[in-house]
């Protein structure tokens, strides 16, 4: 019987079925055909349903054994009994029905001479087990005839410690109580049916070695109890002294130590200084680093373990990479395919599925199942971000907020608010309930855009604040930012803070009478419109009458643009503006496709100026007059000319690294001062309040004026953008218009985290003689263009921005550029397959 999916035994059983998942170097089903082989059984049909041509794969006709395999294929799963009615046609006499998951040594000549003895249409194997509930329980009247048959009983019904073992010996005839083309099981139908029709089922006591492999950690033990020969099946290896065994073509350093009971598979290399301790099983080709050290620890075939690694009572699967001084341990299962980045830490009993990256230094405490990454820490640039209920779980949330929570201290406050959709809820209140439990007061402003919730911060003395919000470029992430006292994105010491209580999970706990009570405050945005009103030239808005069309993506700003543009003066025609608890319900169109709407919505209307807002209110992207997008470089020009205008000459401009230089440009040209900035929320807010700027800005659509409030405002850009307009008394197109352009591009390179530095180093070498900067990355300064590198911190890639006078200088950049990052990749793969 081999058609089951194994998924308790999940990572190992995602690319292996279960009866394949290597015991002591060799599949469960192997020991199971041997056993059968031993006791003169050699005709043999295999039952086939989940991964089925993996079977095929491996025994092929079953001649390497010395028997002869029939494959019987399930097209749908039909229980042991159905699957054994499917293989009909194969069975003509008494037959042996046996578990392919479980691990035994049972005496199959005694149990089918007992059988035949007893005259029964079929016996069943029997063992004892101290935990019965997980298994068919029998009851077996003086001469071993079964009255009484159940299938995992709850503690309740258990009448009996004696199980099923999950091998039987069946006459032909009870394939007749088995309907043909339906699910039915041996242990749920057949003989509970048996047993209720009075027909001979016969209990088989067995006092052999008997191990059903449900979890990974009988997994474990299953393959300890082969190392100390608890199970009378020898291993296919040639065994040395002290129960070592060692397969073909291995090579072992003179210096490495190896501690029986072990088995390393063949063609294996073991570095010198490389320790194999006790109870430690290697699958054939595996590389085992210096200094590295394996304990009780079970690394399926081609995995390499790097020098100074450190397994302890784990597995690893197949084809994975253990980086230099990582330590995986207790109970932690690896599937196949990973990579641990160097200095990594997988805690106790952490399950980690197939093809998975974890970052370098990274500490590992939550089962990584979904996504592709688990990066070494929880901030990016522009907050926490993952795949949305795969990356970002409720529980993952809870967590966070536990930590923030356990940061900010017992009895504190926090300001929590959401964007419009259902997701962005589900997150906020696992994140409100981790908060809770730190004894942390929480403040649920509920729907609310981003730029209210970090002022509500303030305005009720919070020690900080959380906003989650679902990004208009990607509706399937989402966004976790979390404030300080300031309403401001913590600093990176305030985040090492929190990611390390939530990698070492120092989280408090708080007594039942001292956890956090939820309140929830009102007129906020009554007080944000009135506070914003008295920095805005009300009328002069009011005189211009200008109109605007805006598009609020069923988000947050539907709550005050409108209402807020239309008391300053403004016509407003306003699209997507529905919000609420189930908002929105429908998908909207990407930000490509809703500019385009947008677009042609302000030229029908004969609009002065188009708007399209994220979700959360906090960043806002423009068209012109004429239906024209406005790049996201653009608009900070546009917006520090605006306050250039206002704030007069020798004012400063706050811009990251990436942006165009046709900020430099006209804020040159204005007698302004323009301070680049590193990129990221945290470092454009604190860049303009420590040069005392009047603006600051990204090509993201996020943008500061910090009179007003030190951190980004979508709705506040869109009147101050419009206050510049009437102040100009020309349109947006005719300033754009005056503007030098610029031709700006991205790639992304993908690029081991291993050989990030090394990249980086190269790079600046060969740019010796250029001018560069390095404030974030590396950024070459070229004739009327540049070049920034800089190594992502949402992946692993390296992030190429250019910037030229043509379209076709920019493509060159990026072509150039990329070549060299290819080549300097070629040179280090090439230098490490040397060494």
């Amino acid at each position: 019987m081999a058609g089951g999916k194994g998924t308790r035994l999940r990572p190992l059983t995602v690319n292996t079925p279960k009866p394949l998942v290597p015991v002591g170097g060799i599949p469960i089903m192997e020991y199971t055909i041997r056993l059968l082989k031993k006791y003169g059984v050699k005709d043999i049909i295999i039952s086939l349903g989940y991964l089925s041509e993996k079977f095929e794969e491996y025994f092929g006709d079953g001649s390497r054994l010395g028997v002869n395999l029939t494959y019987s294929y399930e097209e749908t799963p039909l229980g042991t009994a159905g699957a054994v009615k499917h293989a009909q046609r194969f069975i003509s006499d008494t037959f042996i029905v046996a578990s392919g998951d479980v691990l035994t040594d049972i005496n199959l000549s005694d149990f089918l001479n007992m059988h035949r003895r007893s005259g029964a249409s079929a016996s069943i194997a029997l063992t004892r087990s101290v935990s019965p509930t997980a298994f068919g329980i029998v009851f077996q009247d003086e001469d071993g005839f079964i009255t009484r048959f159940l299938e995992k009983p709850g503690w309740g019904e258990v009448f009996s410690d004696i199980i099923n073992a999950g091998y039987y010996v069946i006459e032909p005839e009870v394939l007749e109580l088995i309907p043909e083309n339906r699910e039915y099981d041996f242990s749920k139908d057949v003989f509970p049916k048996m047993v209720s029709n009075s027909q001979k089922l016969f209990g088989y006591r067995i006092n052999n070695y008997w191990m059903d492999i449900g979890t990974p950690q009988k997994y474990l033990e299953a393959n300890y109890d082969v190392l100390k020969g608890s199970l009378k099946i020898a291993l296919p290896y040639k065994k040395s002294k002290d129960s070592l065994w060692i397969g073909e073509n291995v090579k072992v350093s003179e210096d490495c130590e190896i501690y029986p009971p072990a088995v390393i598979g063949d063609f294996c290399r073991l570095s010198r200084g490389a320790v194999i301790d006790r109870f430690s099983v290697l699958g054939a080709g595996c590389y085992v680093g210096e200094e590295a050290h394996i304990s009780r620890s079970v690394v399926w075939n081609n995995t390499s373990i790097h020098k100074s690694a450190s397994l302890r009572s784990c597995v690893v699967g197949s084809r994975c990479e253990v980086g230099e001084k990582s330590k995986v341990l207790d109970g932690a299962i690896i599937g196949d395919d990973c990579i641990l980045g160097p200095e990594s830490l997988v805690q106790e009993n952490i399950l980690i599925w197939p093809d998975k990256l974890i970052q370098k230094n990274s500490i590992v405490n939550m089962n990584v199942i979904w996504g592709v990454m688990w990066k070494k820490s929880l901030f990016g640039d522009y907050g926490i971000s993952g795949l949305a209920n795969l990356e970002i779980t409720p529980e993952f949330a809870t967590k966070l907020g536990a930590a923030f929570g356990t940061y900010l201290g017992e009895g504190s406050s926090v300001v929590v608010g959401r964007d419009t959709y259902l997701i962005s809820r589900m997150i906020k209140r696992a994140m409100i309930a981790g908060l809770q439990s730190a004894g942390v007061n929480v403040f649920n402003l509920r729907v609310l855009p981003t730029p209210l919730i970090e002022e509500a911060v303030k305005a009720n003395n919070a020690r900080g604040g959380v906003s989650i919000s679902v990004p208009r470029e990607n509706e399937n992430v989402i966004n976790v930012r979390l404030f300080d006292s300031e309403g401001i994105d913590l600093n990176e010491t305030e985040q090492k803070k929190v990611e390390d209580i939530f990698f070492k999970e120092a989280l408090r706990r708080s007594k039942s009478v001292d956890v956090g009570d939820i309140l929830y405050p009102t007129r906020f945005v009554e007080s944000y419109l009135e506070t914003s009103r008295n920095y805005l030239n009300t009328k002069l808005l009011s005189s211009a009458k200008t109109r605007i069309v805006i598009d609020c993506a069923d988000g947050s700003s539907s709550m005050i643009a409108p209402t807020f543009l239309r008391d300053l003066g403004c016509e407003v025609i306003a699209i997507n503006v529905s919000f609420g608890e189930s908002t929105p319900r429908r998908t909207l169109p990407s930000t490509p496709n809703s500019l385009h709407t947008l677009s042609k919505t302000v030229k029908a209307l004969d609009a002065d100026l188009g708007a399209t807002f994220d979700s959360d209110a906090d960043r806002v992207l423009f068209v012109d007059e004429r239906g024209e997008v406005v790049s996201g470089d653009t608009s900070v020009a546009l917006l520090a000319l605006a306050a250039l205008m206002e704030f007069g000459t020798g004012s400063k401009i706050v811009v990251p690294i990436s942006t165009s230089q046709i900020v430099d440009i006209l804020v040159s040209e204005h007698q302004g001062e323009v301070i680049r900035t590193k990129l990221g929320l945290r470092p454009l807010a604190e860049a303009v309040i420590r040069h005392k700027a009047v603006f600051g800005g990204d090509e993201t659509g996020g943008f500061i004026f910090p009179q007003i409030r030190p951190f980004r405002d979508g709705v506040i850009s869109v009147a101050k953008l419009t206050e510049f307009l009437a102040r100009t008394g020309r349109s947006l197109s005719e300033i754009i218009g005056d503007i030098p352009r610029f031709y700006t591009m991205k790639e992304s390179i993908p690029t081991p985290l291993q050989h990030r530095g090394v990249i980086m180093r190269t790079i600046l070498e060969n740019a010796e003689g250029e001018s560069f900067d390095t404030i974030d990355g590396i950024k070459i300064y070229l004739d009327k263009g540049w070049v920034l590198i800089r190594p992502s911190s949402e992946e692993s890639v390296f992030d190429i921005f250019v910037e030229a006078q043509t379209e076709s200088k920019a493509k060159e950049l990026i072509k150039n550029y990329t070549k060299e990052i290819q080549e300097i990749l070629m040179e280090i793969e090439k230098s490490t397959y040397k060494a």
